[in-house]
């Protein structure tokens, strides 16, 4: 997750408003390129639509595949590299994707008037199938592919007089960012007038292309591209809390969150021990890198025997100072501008990590309640 952040606020600060750097020539195409990128990195949200043309399954198209050639309309939110994507092929049959990070949910439908009643299913976190190991999924990946594009140069303009920059995507020799579909793809950017980017076009290197993705940017900038329930809902609803109840685990969430905030991720762990546990991931949607909290449910008892042999969190047990919640008693401690700690009812453990402060923490704490898979995440 650090590594996630550090190279999501890489990508931001870059934007409108920062002098050229020394050495800059106007209208040189390096220049151009390099700063519509930083701008869409600046602006952190965005929406999309256009087609995609996709052979199978890849780091930029991670959800079920309905067909080779589909329409997509979708939005991203960069700094925590959520996207939701809805694809329809040329019969009127609809696919839903959302990622968070690396995890994956998607559902799909007959249509897209359907995929609301449609049950939403955990696709991932895995390896990709075309080899890539990358940090985020979906529409987000494609602002680290232009980032890192090369041999950047003017290519025309468009029908409407725009001007077109190309670039080449460098091979990655462990296929750990990408995945191997897009090592030497092409990129063209075509360029508004107030030299952000209008449209995206990527092709993948072989003769017979297996991807080939044109969207048109939109909405650049705006927060309420994606919301809460975007992706509170889908990594909600795919909890499996009878599970943990079988497993031993009084599965809890929190019953209030700040406002803006999301529960963006939400699995169930089995850890060396044998231990199972619920994992929750709650993110400030407005923040870049701050806003988190993180909090894991499992048994008392399960917890002495991780801890025992190793594996329990470490420095929960001690230093800092004690917390009582209600039933729940335990520690928290401040290091690094984050608390961190454990409460637990003798029965039931949940252990915590956040970067917001202990009062306003506790009071979150406090708002625990039972896991309903089938009920709403929480709201401000």
């Amino acid at each position: 997750m650090l590594g996630l952040l550090a190279g999501s606020v890489a990508l931001l600060l870059g934007g409108t408003g920062e002098p050229r750097r020394a050495g800059d020539q106007p209208g040189d195409p390096r220049v151009a390129y390099r700063e519509a990128v930083e701008r869409l990195g600046y602006a952190r949200s965005f929406a999309y639509r256009g087609s995609v043309h996709a052979a199978g399954p890849s780091a930029l198209r991670p959800g079920p595949s309905i067909a080779t050639d589909v329409t997509v309309e979708g939005a991203v939110r960069l700094p925590q590299s959520i996207t939701r994507d809805v694809a329809v092929d040329d019969r009127g049959g609809a696919v839903e994707t959302v990622t968070s990070g690396s995890t994956v949910w998607s559902r799909t439908a007959p249509s897209t008037d359907g995929l609301a009643d449609a049950a939403w299913e955990v696709v991932g976190p895995s390896r990709s199938l075309d080899g890539g190991y990358p940090g985020r999924l979906g529409a987000a990946l494609v602002a680290d592919v232009l980032r890192s594009a090369g041999d950047r140069h003017r290519d025309g303009s468009d029908e409407a007089g725009r001007p077109v920059l190309r670039a080449t995507v460098p091979p990655d020799d462990r296929d750990e960012r990408y995945g191997d579909a897009l090592d030497g793809a092409d990129v063209t950017i075509t360029l508004d007038e107030a030299g952000g980017i209008a449209r995206i076009a990527l092709t993948s290197a072989e003769t017979d292309p297996r991807l080939v993705l044109r969207l048109d940017i939109v909405r650049l900038g705006d927060p309420g591209v994606v919301t809460p329930s975007d992706v509170g809902t889908p990594a909600h609803s795919t909890v499996a809390a009878e599970d943990l109840v079988v497993a031993g685990v009084e599965p809890l969430e929190l019953g209030r969150v700040p406002s803006g905030w999301a529960l963006t991720d939400a699995r169930v762990s089995t850890g060396e021990a044998g231990c199972t546990s619920l994992i929750l991931d709650y993110r400030d949607l407005r923040a870049v890198s701050e806003g988190s909290l993180g909090i894991t449910t499992t048994s008392q008892a399960c917890a002495a025997v991780a801890s025992h042999v190793g594996t329990g969190r470490v420095g929960t047990d001690t230093g800092g100072r004690s917390l009582r919640i209600g039933p729940f008693e335990g520690m928290v401690d401040e290091q690094w501008a984050r608390s961190f700690g454990y409460v637990t009812d003798g029965t039931t453990r949940v252990s915590f990590s956040s970067d917001l402060p202990v009062d306003e923490l506790a009071t979150l704490l406090a708002s625990l309640r039972p896991f309903d898979s089938e009920g709403e995440p929480a709201a401000a």
